[in-house]
Formats: C-alpha cells, structure tokens, sequence
C-alpha cells in the first residue's frame, strides 16, 4: 500500500506523500472546481466520455441542484478506481440554514437563530445538516456566516448571527464541530470584516484599521478555526483598507495561518478572482490575477477557470511561479480530504435519512426560539378561542425562508394562514394577502380591511422577500416583475417598512379591530409608527420551513417567547451605525435628546437610543436579579467569578438570556462602552431561582495595544448583568 492510501497515517503525512506522484496538471485540477455538473452531465447520468475532458477541473465539484446518488456514487467509482492516483472529488454545496437540497429541511435563516442566543440549539441543528449534508453526498459547504451584521440596509444580514463577535463566536464554533463531526468540511465566510461595507451595499469597501478588525471583526472567524478546527475558509469579495481580501497577503497568511494555525484550504469566493481584475482593478488581466490569489493563500478557484486556469500553468512552467506554492495549496486541499476520511469512504447510500419527524420538530422549536417578543402590552398569547381571526398580509400567505433556499422547500413551507386555519377552523379564520411585498393593490387592501373589521383580532404578518437566487419570489403580480427586499445583492437605503405594506398596516388598525404585527424579515424595521400604535410586535425573521406552526405556538401561548435581539434596530437611517459596542465617544454626549416638539443636541430632533436595544426582548413572564457577585480582584492573567441570581416572577414558566457586560473603565486605548462577555439560556418555572455563574479571564479583560496584540492593564472594570452593576479591579 502506498502511504497516501494508508488511513493510520496523518493527514500530513499522507498529503506529503501524495504531492510528489502528482504531475502539475494533475496538481491544478485539485485547485479547480466544476460548477453545477447537471449541466455537463444531463440528468445527471455519469458517463465515462464526458468526465474525460472535465478532469482538469474535478478537484471538486460544486452541486446545488440536488444530484441522485447513483451519479456521485458512479462518480466517485470512477475516480478511485480509474484515475491514476485515484483521488476522490469532494462535493460541495451550501447548508447556511438548511442544506442546498430538495430533500433537505430548512431551518429558521441565521439572524433568527442568532435571536436564540442558544448554543446549544445551534449544535442541534448543525448535527442534523452534517448528517443530512453526508447522506446526500456533499462533504464541504460554505457555511457558517460569521460576518457581523453592522449595517441593516445590507441584505446580507439576514445570513449572519447578528452584530455582536461574543455572540457570533459562540455560534459558529458550535456550528463547526457539530457540523464536522460528519466527515464533512465546514467553511466559514465570508473572512473578513465583508459586514460592514460602505453605504451598506454588498461587495462595497469596508473602512476599517487593524485595530477593529482584531477588536471585533476577526474575532468570530479566530474562534472558528482556534477552537471549532473549521477546516476550510471563504474570504471576502471586499476590499479591506485598500487591499482586496483576495490579494491579501496579510489576511489569509500572516493571519490565517501563521497567527491563527489554520491548516485546512481556502475557496475563493464566487468569480472573486475574477473580480481583482474586473472590480478592483489591481489586476490587468487573469494571469496576474490568479497569482496575486495564489500568492495571497488562495487555494482553490471557484466556480469557474479564471486566474487558476491555463495561464497559471504556463506561468509555473516558465519559472514565473514557483512551484512550491503550488505544491502548498495542493496540499492544504488534500489535507481536507484526508481529514474528512474521503478516500475511505466517498460514497452515498441509496436512501438518504434526511427531513424526517424529527428534523422538522427541531426546525419549528428553533422557530420559536428564535422569535423576539418587541411589544405587548397585554393583548399576546391570544385566547385559545379567540373568536373569529383575521390572518393578514402578504408573509401570511408565503412562506419567507430566506436566502439559499430552494424553491421545493419554499412551496412546501407552512405559511401563517395555514396553520392558522389548522389550528382554528376555516370558519373562525379570515386570510387575506392585502397587499403585495412592495406595491399595493385596491383590490387586496379593501378586502383585508373588509376582513378585518369582520373579526375580532387581527394578526399582520409583514416584512421581506429574499428568495431570489432558486426561482421564489413569494409574491404573484403578473403584471410587474416580483420585488425582492432583502438578500445577496439586495440592499436598501431606508428601514421603514415597504410603503405598500406600511398602508396596509394602518388600514387594518383604523378599523379598531385589536391588531398584533408580525414581522417575518431579514433585516431589523424601524416599526416606529408601530411601536406607537400597536399593543403587540412580534419579530420571528425568516422562520423557516414550519414557520406557520411556529407563530401560531407563539400567539397562542403554547411556546413562552425567550429570543432577545441580536442585533440593534435602529429608529432610522439616520442612526447607522448603531450597534451596541460602540466607543464611549460615540453618541450620546450632550445627554439632551431632542424631539420635533422640543429640539435637543446630539440628534437635534431625535434621541441617539435605538428603537429596541440590542440583547432586548419580551416574555410572557417576569424575571429579577439579585445577589451580584464579583471574587475580588485579580491578576491581569487570572480569573474572576461573576455569579447572580435570576428568579422568575410570573405565573408561566419562560426561559430567561442571562447577559453579561464589561466595561473597562478607564484605558490608554479608548475603551468600548461596554462589550458582551457570557451569557446563558435559563428556563425557569414560575417562582423558581437558579443561580448563574461566569468566569472571566484574560481574552475578557484585553484591549488590543499598540503592536496589535492582546494586552490587560491595571485597572477599574464595571460587569452589568440584569441592570445591576458591580465593579472589581485587575491589579
């Protein structure tokens, strides 16, 4: 046996043997991908005759359109057995929230999962899409999102756990090792600081020092290789302080690598080589650009051949490029391979487990946890017979799963109206669309507000529509092109409420009929109008394939709101940014919030406060919180035990998020007016108290110093957990 063929040897072992019996093309088809095969092989029917040519670019092949297991297991046959060095292609695919599959169940989209501020949920759920993810064949998908979503009029929010890199940390390493403990590769993207770009619009250049970037936008990304062993990575198509994330030598090696210790492979964003010449223009043509990739770290080019295509052959040929770095991101490719044991086993079973009961119930428990309770002043849960319901809106009637998606797990989703109706009875629930995503309809406004005023509560589900890419729209207009809201590539300049549905909205509260909104979204609204006028606001973003179910156990009571929000909702535009870990000379330093009726400073005609804060959210029931306790003081390479009790203090049980803040007080590079550092989901029945403790140590205390590293001063720190303070000193 040949030692790469040896399973008890290393990873690097057996990448290091295999290098050298490689030829350069054969090298080069490892750093390739072909995309969508169905298009090469129709129906998907494998054929010896037309893989032949296709064989230059197999390293991997990326399948969004749900490949049979015949024809990857045929495949894969071919390539163990008939290739020379019988090397197995890796299938790749996406799994964001769901894995990329007609067969596969979709979960709630990742801004709600973030709302869960659940850990433990999300490991749940990444288990299941690892499971699903290798019965289906894929071993490698672009997930998770650990981008940090700063700026709400970028559509790309909704793929991301939020604004906070505490939280997002925390999510995506249980996402990875649940994930990867399938035998497939997790790639986390998109690295880094791709969340924050300018005027929010996808792909635009991200303004940003070294400083932040380590303060926070890295910090997710080093989590998920340091601590989830991610074992491969998606950079960004941004530009981060001048330099393409693609070219940056900087950021996918001195960092990635040589800070971080990352082994596994880097895969270029969709077309982003293509893109240092088409975009950024630091490159005038493909040769260049493909080895200012490669230079950079990049190791394999996806979809398409572009800057790794013949050009970067003849170019390692003519000595222009040296040979070693090509062996280097051979290697780091079949590390990947070897590590998710895919030449032991490459194949897929004939009948794939895949969403069954199980993964459904999991779906809508995670539905509702990922809700966030904004408002009620009394009018939730909804009487088990609350008479006769008006279900109204156009997310009432579509179920919004949001980006990567298929459009087969869309048309099978439980919409709001239908579980309603299952739950009530035809004859006590009245649905109507009343207006359309984004432009209204007489027609459709007259018969909700008709509706309306026939029933004896109304419930308004309102929002976006983010399903672009795989043929759904969740809106029928036949005569105008249908509007997506939100989405890659689908950015806003304002937060309200699309005008059409904001009508709709006030329409149905003008009859006087008690109205609750629902907001089915991708992004955080600035629902002032309905802040004011409205007893209940209830946010469930993207809900996921049983959504319908989920809202109505939320409604009625069955299941106890618990998600708080992860990221800020801003008031308007006018605030961005406004995230939480803002600097202490960011906003607010007048104190004189100003309103059309009185003007203040800061904001002449507006407080500097969010809408709803972040980590904000209502229950069904009350919490308190007691007996604050801090250990005493400690060395700055020590730990502190933070403990506090939480009681709950209603009459149903609810599960609590328990956060804590820490300022540092005074520190020679400006400190954060606060940043999270621990949390945990409690549930609680009435009465009950548990105590939670936390410890914080080294990593909570630092600020990052002069030479760009970790560092902790002597000092004054304040903790705040459940509106109580205590401070402590690391001396």
């Amino acid at each position: 046996m040949l030692p790469y063929k040896d399973p008890s040897l290393s990873p690097e072992e057996r990448a290091a043997d295999l290098v050298p019996r490689m030829t350069l093309d054969e090298k080069l088809a490892q750093m390739r991908l072909l995309c969508s095969p169905g298009g090469f092989f129709p129906g998907y029917v494998f054929s010896e005759e037309k893989l032949l040519p296709l064989l230059d670019r197999c390293g991997a092949m990326y399948c969004n359109d749900s490949p049979p297991a015949k024809f990857i297991n045929d495949l894969q046959d071919y390539m163990l057995h008939k290739t020379r060095l019988g090397i197995p292609v890796a299938i790749h695919g996406e799994s964001l929230h769901g894995v990329l599959h007609r067969d596969a169940t979709v979960f709630p989209q990742c801004l709600g999962l973030g709302a869960s501020w659940d850990p433990a949920l999300i490991s749940e759920i990444a288990d299941t899409l690892g499971s699903e993810a290798r019965a289906l064949g894929i071993r490698q998908t672009y997930a998770p999102n650990l981008d940090l979503s700063r700026d709400p009029r970028w559509g790309r929010v909704e793929e991301n756990y939020g604004e906070d890199p505490y939280l997002t940390s925390r999510m995506g390493v249980a996402y990875v090792k649940a994930f990867q403990s399938h035998g497939c590769a997790s790639s986390p993207k998109h690295y880094v600081a791709h969340g924050s770009p300018e005027s929010g619009v996808n792909i635009s250049p991200v303004h940003a020092g070294e400083r932040e970037l380590r303060e926070t936008m890295l910090i997710p990304f080093a989590r998920a290789f340091t601590e989830g062993g991610a074992l491969s990575v998606m950079p960004a198509y941004s530009e981060l302080d001048g330099v393409p994330v693609h070219a940056s030598r900087f950021l996918m090696t001195d960092i990635l690598r040589g800070e971080l210790g990352f082994k596994g492979h880097a895969v270029s964003d969709w077309g982003a080589i293509n893109m240092l010449t088409s975009v950024h223009h630091v490159a005038g043509d493909a040769k260049t650009a493909g080895i200012m990739a490669l230079t950079a770290g990049i190791d394999v080019e996806a979809p398409s051949l572009y800057g790794f295509s013949d050009n970067l052959r003849d170019a390692v040929v003519s000595g222009e490029v040296p040979m070693t770095l090509i062996d280097q991101a051979v290697a780091r490719v079949l590390y990947v391979k070897f590590r998710t044991g895919l030449f032991e086993d490459p194949f897929v079973p004939d009948h794939a487990a895949v969403r069954n009961t199980q993964s459904l119930k999991l779906s809508r428990r995670a539905a509702t946890e990922s809700a966030v309770l904004l408002k009620n002043t009394g009018i939730l849960p909804l009487a088990k017979n609350p008479g006769r319901v008006a279900v109204i809106g156009p997310n009432a009637y579509y179920t919004q799963l949001g980006d990567y998606t298929l459009e087969e797990s869309a048309r099978r989703g439980v919409t709001v109206c239908q579980a309603m109706t299952e739950r009530l009875g035809a004859e006590n629930v009245l649905c109507s669309r009343g207006s359309h995503i984004a432009y209204d309809n007489p027609q459709l406004l007259d018969d909700a507000v008709r509706k309306a005023h026939a029933s004896d509560v109304a419930v308004v589900v309102l929002g976006d529509n983010s399903s672009y890419y795989h043929g759904w729209w969740g809106d029928d207009e036949s005569s105008r092109r249908p509007v997506v809201t939100c989405g890659e590539g689908f950015d806003v300049t304002d937060l309200d409420l699309p005008a059409a549905q904001q009508k709709l909205l006030e329409a149905v509260y003008q009859t006087g009929t008690p109205t609750v909104l629902v907001l089915m979204s991708g992004r955080p609204h600035s629902v002032t109008w309905a802040d004011t006028h409205l007893p209940a606001i209830l946010e469930v973003w993207y809900p996921g394939e049983q959504g319908g179910h989920a809202v109505c156990d939320l409604l009625f009571g069955d299941v106890n709101p618990s998600g708080k929000l992860p990221i800020s909702v801003p008031r308007s535009v006018g605030q961005l940014p406004c995230y939480y870990n803002r600097k202490v000379s960011s906003a607010n330093i007048y104190h004189q919030p100003g309103s059309p009726e009185n003007p203040g400073r800061d904001y002449v005609f507006e407080t500097t406060t969010p809408l709803y804060p972040f980590g904000y959210g209502l229950s069904y029931t009350t919490f308190a919180y007691e007996n604050l306790t801090v250990t005493p003081e400690t060395e700055p390479d020590g730990n502190i035990t933070v403990a506090v009790d939480v009681q709950n203090t209603g009459d149903r049980t609810g599960a609590e998020v328990v956060q804590l803040y820490l300022t540092d007080c005074v520190c020679r590079i400006t400190p954060f007016v606060k940043q999270l550092r621990g949390f945990e989901k409690v549930t609680l029945a009435p009465g009950e108290t548990k105590r939670v403790t936390f410890t914080l140590g080294f990593e909570d205390f630092a600020f990052i110093n002069e030479q760009m590293r970790p560092e902790v001063e002597p000092g004054t720190f304040t903790v705040s957990v459940g509106g109580l303070h205590a401070e402590f000193r690391v001396v």
